[in-house]
């Protein structure tokens, strides 16, 4: 099973917000019980990142727009799931819901993970 986390450098530090992190980290469980393991197989860099947007996005998710400015909006975080469409899960602490909703359609499915948690490593035990 495959596993992304939103990375912000190769110490594998979490990104708060998966929708503009700079990278994703592409990890492998293999094993199982107590010998089950975690392998990152590589960093694939993310074109949306956005460093300021971490703590959220700043474009809205409201009623206020339109049909079509929701379905472009949608469109956009597209590249996401094309970016990690061999992972089973992906692991967050924030996502807005267009990146839920594209995940979802591509049969990712979302873990939160605790705010308190800042590296990898204390993260992909949330994938199970």
């Amino acid at each position: 099973m495959k596993i992304a986390i939103p990375l912000k450098n190769e110490a594998q530090e979490i990104f708060t917000n998966a929708g503009h992190t700079p990278f994703f980290g592409i990890f492998e469980a293999k094993g199982s019980g107590m010998f089950k393991k975690f392998d990152l197989v590589e960093m694939r860099e993310n074109p949306r990142v956005n460093l300021e947007a971490e703590m959220g996005c700043s474009h809205s998710h409201d009623d206020s727009e339109s049909c079509e400015e929701k379905e472009a909006h949608k469109k956009e975080h597209d590249v996401l799931a094309h970016l990690i469409q061999d992972c089973s899960v992906l692991l967050v602490k924030r996502a807005c819901k267009n990146t839920a909703l594209v995940m979802q359609e591509n049969g990712i499915a979302i873990k939160k993970i605790p705010a308190e948690i800042t590296h990898a490593s204390g993260a992909l035990p949330f994938a199970l």
